[in-house]
């Protein structure tokens, strides 16, 4: 497993938001939908009791609020099961192949959101 991708990682690439977004995920092994609680430019994690294996290469819909769908290609870059001592099941998902315009969509949104989480409540 890549320290890039592992949520305990102190060896981030890029800036993340913990910010609900739902995405759509969609492979040979099937096609589901979860809470994305984990964004970057880089990738997303899933919350989901279902992931293919890692390396699987997957369809990822992307729902950004106040925007229209991003549609990416991605892997599976790691899982975790649900069981015990495990608070949030699911997957790191890699973003491959994102073009220029995704990409600055993506991290102009992790910006935003990271700053109005900062904000204190009115």
């Amino acid at each position: 497993m890549s320290d890039a991708f592992n949520p305990a990682s102190p060896t981030r690439r890029s800036a993340r938001v913990h910010h609900e977004v739902m995405v759509g995920v969609s492979s040979e092994a099937g096609t589901f939908s979860g809470w994305g609680t984990n964004l970057s430019v880089g990738g997303v994690f899933v919350n989901s009791h279902h992931a293919p294996p890692i390396d699987t290469r997957v369809h990822i819909l992307l729902q950004l609020p106040g925007h229209s769908e991003c549609k990416l290609l991605g892997r599976v870059a790691w899982a975790q099961a649900s069981g015990p001592g495990v608070d949030e099941p699911g997957m790191g998902i890699e973003f491959l192949e994102v073009d220029e315009e995704t990409r600055m969509l993506v991290g102009k949104m992790v910006e935003k959101l990271s700053q109005d989480l900062a904000r204190p409540p009115a």
